[in-house]
This record gives structure tokens, sequence and C-alpha cells, in this order.
């Protein structure tokens, strides 16, 4: 057996052993939420209990007993409703989804840079928009610039300086040494402008239509990269879900008058992400101190709201924390075998461009013999 063969026949093991791997991992995160489903009102209740007893029990004492009914009413919907959701193809649904915008906003992103970077230094044309004709008798002031000193560029009743006029062969020495100037001003430009796209030419490459994605077919992928991709996809798909069941906890909140603020979702994304600093608070529930108001810490102004997050969840519910070490035991074996499928595919893509070098420098010995 050749090198090659071998090493496509090490592929197709792995491939062969993630594939037997992907029904245990299936059931593994449908375990979690399954226990998630379970768990997930009594969370939510607690976290809007300390809300209503602990940090504005005036707000809720004072709400009658049709709008406290009306409060527990629509939370248990909003649970139920997000309970509904929480499934293994729903949520792979939205984390494809999720992939799908950011590779919009990416493919944006891309765009705007690579007309900065065909772009010249000049200052950009503003788009001639038709001018609209001013009512008779009226009198129209133009936005344009006023005159300046440059009107006249290119005229011939230019004026000169009176040196031009007394050496000329001194004026086209200085007016060849500006066009070298200029010229190389412009190849400095031209190859900062390559280097620059040299540098972002992997973020700026379009992805190839042929180029994999772990989310087709329905089901999970033989990659194992692909199947660590599809995972955290997953993950980012379940936080997204607990988040827009946390603002429309806190919009109910605020509609009944229990609290006052509503933070937006963009900060809810950077708690998560851990990207904003917060206050010490209770198991799913968010403290942030406002940007205004007193400086001392004792009447500091503060804004509470629900934020549901996976950790916090597996904090409070035993049962969901040992699903959670499950899936961790699992996804690190996915990340070993993906380390070695790419050492694999590596040397599989060195062998056949191996191959072919020897087929180029050699072309007779890859042609067919001719009978005698």
């Amino acid at each position: 057996m050749t090198p090659l063969a071998a090493a496509h026949q090490q592929l197709e093991a792995l491939e062969s052993q993630l594939v037997d791997s992907n029904p245990q991992l299936y059931r593994h995160l449908a375990l979690y939420l399954q226990v998630l489903r379970e768990g997930l009102l009594n969370a939510v209740q607690q976290a809007c209990f300390h809300i209503a007893t602990q940090v504005h029990p005036d707000r809720y004492s004072e709400l009658n007993a049709n709008k406290r009914r009306v409060l527990h009413r629509r939370i248990r919907n909003l649970v139920q409703r997000t309970s509904s959701l929480l499934t293994v193809e729903q949520t792979a649904h939205l984390a494809a989804q999720i992939a799908s915008e950011h590779n919009r906003q990416r493919s944006r992103q891309r765009t705007r840079l690579l007309t900065a970077l065909g772009a010249d230094d000049s200052e950009p044309e503003e788009l001639e928009l038709p001018e609209e004709r001013p009512p008779r008798g009226s009198i129209h002031l133009g936005m344009a610039l006023p005159i300046g000193t440059n009107f006249l560029s290119g005229s011939s009743f230019t004026p000169r300086p009176a040196a031009e006029l007394s050496n000329p062969v001194i004026n086209s020495v200085e007016r060849e040494e500006d066009a070298e100037n200029e010229a190389a001003g412009q190849e400095e430009r031209e190859v900062s402008m390559r280097a620059m796209a040299e540098a972002f030419s992997d973020w700026l490459a379009e992805p190839s239509s042929r180029t994999q994605t772990p989310w087709e077919g329905g089901r999970l992928p033989a990659d194992p990269s692909l199947l660590l991709a599809w995972i955290g996809g997953f993950e980012k798909a379940l936080s997204r879900r607990l988040r827009n069941l946390s603002h429309a906890l806190n919009v109910e909140l605020l509609r009944l008058g229990l609290t006052t603020t509503l933070l937006p979702v963009s900060l809810l994304d950077a708690a998560i992400s851990t990207q904003l600093d917060s206050l010490e608070a209770p198991a799913n529930l968010l403290r942030l101190p406002l940007p205004f108001g007193p400086d001392s810490s004792v009447d500091r102004l503060e804004s509470i709201s629900v934020l549901l997050r996976p950790v916090d969840l597996e904090h409070c519910l035993l049962k969901l924390h040992t699903c959670r070490t499950r899936l961790q035991q699992h996804r690190q074996e996915v990340r070993r075998m993906a380390q070695h499928y790419r050492r694999v595919r590596r040397r599989v893509q060195a062998l056949e461009a191996e191959k072919l070098w020897l087929q180029d420098i050699n072309p007779a010995q890859s042609l067919p013999r001719n009978p005698d």
C-alpha cells in the first residue's frame, strides 16, 4: 500500500469513527435540552421573585391581584413558547441563521474594504443630485464652495511668477522633478495598497460555493473540524434563544412597572460574552451601574434585569451540570480527533502535490504505453 492510500484510509477511519459517535452526541444534546426545558420555568420564577421581593417589593405590593395574575401568566407563556423551540433541530436551524447573518455582515465589510483599497487618495466625488429649480421670483442660494485661488488652474490666464518668466530652464527642471516625485509617490501608494491587500488576502477572499459548511445535509458532520464548528454554533444559538427570552421577560417587568429601565439587547450580548463589567448579582440576573447619578457607592443608581445564561442555569440545576460535563468530555474527544484529522489531511495534500510534481517532471512515465 502506498503512503497516499494509507493516508486516505486513515481519513476514512476517522470519519467512520466520528459518524459512529454522532448519535451519542445527539443524545447528549437532546438530554441537555430536555433537562433545561424542565427546569427553565423554575429558574425564571426565581429570578423574577428576587426582583419583586428583594429589589422592588413596594412596586410589587402596589399591583392589584389582576395585574399580578397577568404577570405570572405572561411569564409562563413566554417560558412555554421558548421551551417549544429548545430542541436540537430548532436550535441547529437558528445556528444556521446566525451563521448566514454573520456571513452577510462579513461580505458587506469585505466590500467596503475592497472599495477603500481600490479608491485613490483623492477625495471622493459627491453624487450629483438633480438640482431643483426654485420657484419663480425666489432667490436660490447654492451650497457650493466659494471661488478659490485655483479656479484658473490649467488656464492660459493663470499668472506666473517673475522668476519663471525670467528663467524658463530652471522652471522646466522643477516641473520634471515635481513629476518624478509625484510618480514616486503614486508608486509608493500602489505598493502600500498591494501589501495591504496581500495582508488581508485570506479575509478578502470570497468563500467558494463548494466549501462545506456545518449546516449542510441536516445532520451532524462527518468532518471533525466541521463538527467542532457545529457545536460552537449550537452553543451560540442556545445563548441567543435564552437572551431573547430574557429580553421578553424584561419587557413584561417594565410594562407592569416592576422595573423602570430596559437594557438594550446589545448590552445583554456584551454581558453574555463577558465584554461588560457587571456587579455581583444572583443567578440569572444582571446588575449594572448607571452612568449617571451620584458617584458615592451608597447612593449609586443601578439597573437590574433578567439575563438567562447557560452557566447560571447549570449552577442552579444539578442535572443540567451533569449533562454539561458529558458534553464537554465528548467535545474534547472531537477536538483531539480534529487535530489528528487535520494532520492526516495535510499529509494527503502534500502527497498528492508530490505525485503531481513527479508527473510534471516525468511526463513520459505518466503516459500509457502502446502495445507492441
